[in-house]
C-alpha cells in the first residue's frame, strides 16, 4: 500500500490573545512539490469545518520583503478575502520570520482580492485591507429583517428601526447588510436562521457571499476610539469574528460621519457565542471625505493545534 501524502497544518484562535476564544482558523502548508486541485482544497476545508481554512504557499524567493500566496476557503466555497484568516496567517508566518533589520516585521500576502501589506510587532498584526467599497442601491427592508429575525420583535419597535438597512460590499464577492440595533439587549436576541437573507444586489456585484452584520454603537473612548458590538449571521452560521464585515461597517460609518479624515474603531464580536473577538480597524478617507482611501485591520492570534493532514 502506498504511503499517504501528508500536509502539515496548524490551527489558531484569531483576533484574541486567549486560547479557546476568538475565531478558529486552520492553516495548511502547501509545499512547492505539491499541487492541490480546487476540489481537494474544498474537501479539506469541509473536513476542518471551520469558518475559513487557509492554504499557505511557500514564500516567493529573491524579494526584498517576503511574499506568500494564500487561498482562503469557507466550507462551501473559495472567497477572495476575509479578515480573520489574514490576521491569523500573518501572525503565524511573521512571528517566526527573521527580518534583515530591526523594527516591525513586514511582508505581503497575495490573495484573490489583491496584495495585502502586513506589519507585525509585539504579537500584533496590522494589515492593509483591499477594498472597493460599494453601497448598493437597494437596502434590506425592516420587514424582511424582522421576518427573518422574529425574536427581535420582542425587544425592537419596528417604527424605531430604519426602513432600509444599507447593504455594502467591501470588495466584489463579500457583501453585508449592516443592521443597527439600539441596545446590547437587542443584539442578544439575534439568532441564526434556517434560511439565508438575500438582499437585492446591484448588477455586476450580485455574485457574492452575503451575510447580516448586526451592530450597536457604544460610547466612544476619551482618545476618540469608536466602540462597536457586533454579530454576523449567515443563515445557520454565526461567526465569532468577521474582519471583512468589520471593515465594511467601519468604512460605511466613516463615510457617513464626516468631517474627519481618519477614524479608529474597536469592534467586539462573538461575545454571545462565548468566543469574544477584538477587531481593530483604522479607516482613512480621501481629503474631500467622499471615498475610502485606506483600511487597516489589526489583531492578534494564538496557536492551538498542529499536525499532519493525510489527503490521499
Amino acid at each position: 500500500m502506498a504511503a499517504n501524502k501528508g500536509l502539515t497544518f496548524v490551527t489558531l484562535d484569531v483576533l484574541t490573545h486567549t486560547k479557546f476564544s476568538g475565531n478558529p482558523l486552520a492553516i495548511v502548508r502547501v509545499p512547492v512539490s505539491t499541487s492541490l486541485t480546487q476540489e481537494q482544497k474544498q474537501v479539506i476545508a469541509r473536513e476542518f469545518n471551520l469558518s475559513e481554512t487557509v492554504f499557505l504557499h511557500p514564500a516567493l524567493e529573491g524579494l526584498r520583503l517576503p511574499e506568500w500566496k494564500i487561498d482562503i476557503f469557507t466550507v462551501p466555497q473559495e472567497i477572495p478575502f476575509a479578515g480573520h484568516p489574514i490576521i491569523g496567517t500573518a501572525c503565524y508566518v511573521l512571528s517566526t520570520y527573521t527580518p534583515q533589520s530591526t523594527g516591525p516585521v513586514r511582508g505581503t500576502f497575495i490573495t484573490k482580492a489583491g496584495p495585502i501589506s502586513l506589519e507585525y510587532c509585539d504579537g500584533l498584526v496590522r494589515a492593509s485591507i483591499p477594498h472597493n467599497v460599494h453601497i448598493h442601491r437597494h437596502g434590506l427592508s425592516s420587514a424582511e429583517l424582522l421576518g427573518s429575525q422574529p425574536a427581535l420583535n420582542k425587544v425592537v419597535d419596528a417604527k424605531s428601526m430604519r426602513d432600509q438597512s444599507p447593504v455594502v460590499s467591501i470588495v466584489k464577492g463579500m457583501t453585508f447588510a449592516l443592521v443597527e440595533l439600539s441596545s446590547v439587549e437587542a443584539l442578544g436576541h439575534v439568532t441564526t436562521t434556517s434560511t439565508s437573507t438575500q438582499p437585492r444586489l446591484d448588477p455586476e456585484w450580485d455574485e457574492s457571499f452575503v451575510a447580516l452584520y448586526f451592530y450597536v454603537c457604544l460610547p466612544s473612548s476619551e482618545e476618540g476610539l469608536f466602540n462597536l458590538r457586533t454579530r454576523m449571521i449567515a443563515g445557520s452560521l454565526e461567526d465569532p469574528a468577521t474582519g471583512s464585515a468589520a471593515s465594511a461597517l467601519t468604512a460605511y460609518l466613516s463615510l457617513q460621519a464626516g468631517p474627519r479624515n481618519s477614524y479608529r474603531c474597536a469592534v467586539a464580536q462573538g461575545v454571545e457565542m462565548g468566543r469574544r473577538s477584538d477587531i481593530g480597524v483604522d479607516v482613512t478617507l480621501s481629503e474631500d471625505g467622499t471615498r475610502v482611501a485606506a483600511i487597516t485591520l489589526s489583531g492578534r492570534a494564538v496557536q492551538v493545534m498542529e499536525g499532519t493532514l493525510n489527503y490521499q
